[in-house]
């Protein structure tokens, strides 16, 4: 199952175009920042979803302009974003965090250590919010999906600060 095939099929099913119009329009959302999708894997995952006839393709040239290879949505296509759809939504997978292994670990180092990289993880999950909230304030009419995606990103990074904040102070008392 992946995530980054059905961003991709999303985009394409909404408006075929061509993997570089593709990689634009993620960049564009700011979709990359949520799901870990780039213009490499973009290209990549087309052409194997080419091959595996859940897109096609048509090679046209507009004018001046070097040919480009437009892809669409085939009915194997649709029937695998469904697919997808389905899996994603009925089981979305565990959420790991890195972090954790810090966290695991944590009891392990002296007191002033553990509580400046603690200190660090806070200010990791401020900067995140804050860099968060430029991109709320810098994305023009997002739409429903991207702004309950952002929406969820902005509860979920509060939670972590509250939740660091009350780590450090229960540290400090151990």
């Amino acid at each position: 199952m992946s995530a980054i095939d059905l961003v991709i099929l999303g985009f394409i099913k909404k408006t075929p175009g061509s993997p570089y119009e593709l990689a634009q329009k993620v960049e564009a959302s700011r979709i990359n920042k949520i799901v870990k999708i780039g213009s490499p894997t973009i290209y990549q995952n087309i052409k194997k979803m080419a091959k595996k006839e859940y897109l096609s393709s048509k090679t046209v040239r507009e004018g001046e302009m070097p040919e480009k290879t437009n892809y669409t949505l085939t009915e194997k296509g649709e029937a695998y974003f469904l697919e997808l759809m389905e899996q994603l939504s009925s089981n979305p997978g565990r959420i790991y965090f890195n972090f954790n292994g810090f966290m695991k670990n944590l009891m392990l180092l002296e007191k002033e250590t553990g509580l400046k990289m603690l200190k660090n993880l806070k200010l990791f999950f401020y900067d995140t919010k804050e860099d968060l909230e430029k991109d709320i304030k810098d994305i023009n009419s997002p739409s429903f999906e991207i702004k309950a995606i952002l929406k969820q990103y902005h509860i979920m990074l509060k939670g972590m600060i509250q939740w660091i904040e009350e780590v450090i102070e229960d540290y400090k008392k151990e």
